[in-house]
């Protein structure tokens, strides 16, 4: 059955994202493989040019597919179905991690890799910049052990190895760990290469950081291995995605159909995903882990989530909440040190799903100058609470019953230009400071 909606959502998104480019009068909606053999072909042309002319021509089309997906985003369903729709792109006949190889001429470019052999500045620039923002995001102390997976070219690996970091590079591709044994042949005792699948991947050694680099939207089970992660990293670690296609798709997870991303499955068969923000801020959460999402205007690669073990903790304005659920609260104060999150009318948030505690405690103040009401919805019990007027940091702790992952504050809300005449505008409820479970 043709899912016709599905099909002009899609279209309606890619015309959003591609609203700015110059050239929009002659982009092209392809729906079938063989027009797209036929774009693929013209941008492989185009490659003799120069790489420039190669993304240009990747640019100038999309695929639209009329492909029905269940609802449920975690289910083995939706698996299945994104990786049909796989099937039917690449020509493959099953999806394996073969699939990702990247053949290159070793002794053509070991002294000049990606982005470099481009000979594009704009290229070689939005890199440069993208690894630098990661590297400045993480913020990672001296000396720390980090395991980098997808490593690719070795451009990382090399930057954080310089910078006198222990880096175990992992990845799929021999030749690239080849490359990346001699980039770094002078800093021995800073790399070790590892060829193993990420979702293979297990160590006695736990790891300051985990580092994906345009490389996470390759894995073909990430449910598994986020899970996974937790026994990589320390206590206080973190993993770190950057430059990674998490933006608004028309639906939670799955193949990208750009065209540059169709390219990529067809003529090599790698696994192209992409991630709506929701749903992979929600997941952070529900697996246990804490996200914050950086981002900068100065190039659209420069975009690192860093995640964190939540220890049962919750800090609502230091978190990045799934964009539906932030829209339940009140917006982020923009004192930085102000660590604190008003709720709104019903405010929403994900934890993880997996605990081990009996209460959870809340420090929230009241800067009303009345009373507030609140209902706090835990699993399968809701619980009533009065926050006295202009109270700070007052303790409610509540027990847990029926645990299914989320919390629900649902309150009075009132207008601090009404009440006090000062010109705050906003709508705000309770300042919720922390949330932490309990025994």
């Amino acid at each position: 059955m043709i899912n016709v909606f599905f099909e002009l959502k899609i279209v309606r998104i890619l015309k959003k994202i591609y609203k700015k480019i110059n050239h929009m009068e002659n982009f092209r909606y392809i729906n079938n493989l063989e027009d797209l053999d036929t774009e693929i072909a013209k941008a492989d042309d185009r490659a003799k040019i120069s790489d420039d002319q190669l993304r240009q021509a990747l640019s100038d089309f999309c695929y639209v597919v009329d492909y029905p997906l269940p609802k449920d985003p975690y289910s083995q369903e939706y698996y299945e179905a994104q990786m049909q729709l796989y099937l039917n792109i690449s020509g493959r006949k099953k999806y394996s991690i073969a699939n990702e190889h990247s053949p290159f001429n070793f002794e053509a470019i070991k002294n000049s890799p990606f982005p470099y052999f481009t000979k594009s500045p704009n290229t070689v620039g939005e890199q440069l910049i993208a690894q630098g923002f990661l590297i400045k995001t993480m913020n990672l102390a001296a000396d720390s052990k980090i395991v980098e997976f997808g490593p690719g070219w070795g451009n990382t690996t090399l930057h954080l190895a310089q910078m006198g970091y222990k880096v175990t590079a992992v990845d799929c591709e021999e030749s690239f760990l080849d490359l990346i044994r001699y980039r770094t042949r002078n800093l021995t005792d800073q790399v070790e290469t590892l060829n193993k699948d990420m979702l293979e991947f297990t160590s006695n050694v736990k790891y300051d950081a985990a580092v994906f680099f345009e490389c996470f939207h390759h894995c073909a089970n990430h449910l598994q291995l986020l899970k996974n992660l937790h026994n990589v990293i320390t206590d206080e670690g973190l993993i770190a995605f950057a430059a990674e296609p998490i933006a608004d798709f028309p639906y939670p997870w799955g193949l990208r159909l750009d065209g540059m991303s169709v390219w990529s499955i067809r003529k090599f068969g790698w696994l192209e995903l992409g991630f709506e923000p929701s749903y992979f801020m929600r997941t952070l959460l529900m697996l246990g882990w804490t996200p914050k999402r950086s981002r900068s205007d100065i190039s659209p690669l420069t975009d690192v989530i860093v995640a964190k073990k939540s220890h049962m903790y919750y800090e609502p304005s230091e978190i990045t909440l799934p964009p539906d659920e932030c829209r339940t609260w009140a917006d982020k104060e923009t004192d930085p040190n102000l660590k604190l999150r008003f709720t709104h009318a019903k405010s929403v948030m994900t934890c993880a799903q997996k605990i081990d505690a009996q209460f959870v405690e809340f420090c929230i103040s009241n800067y009303a100058p009345f009373d507030i009401n609140a209902s706090i919805n835990i699993g399968g019990l809701t619980q009533s609470i009065n926050a006295k007027k202009s109270s700070v940091k007052q303790l409610y702790k509540i027990p847990i019953q029926g645990w299914n992952g989320k919390i629900t504050i649902s309150s009075k809300i009132w207008k601090p230009a009404k009440v006090f005449r000062n010109g705050d505008n906003r709508e705000l409820g309770l300042g919720i400071h922390y949330f932490c479970f309990i025994n």
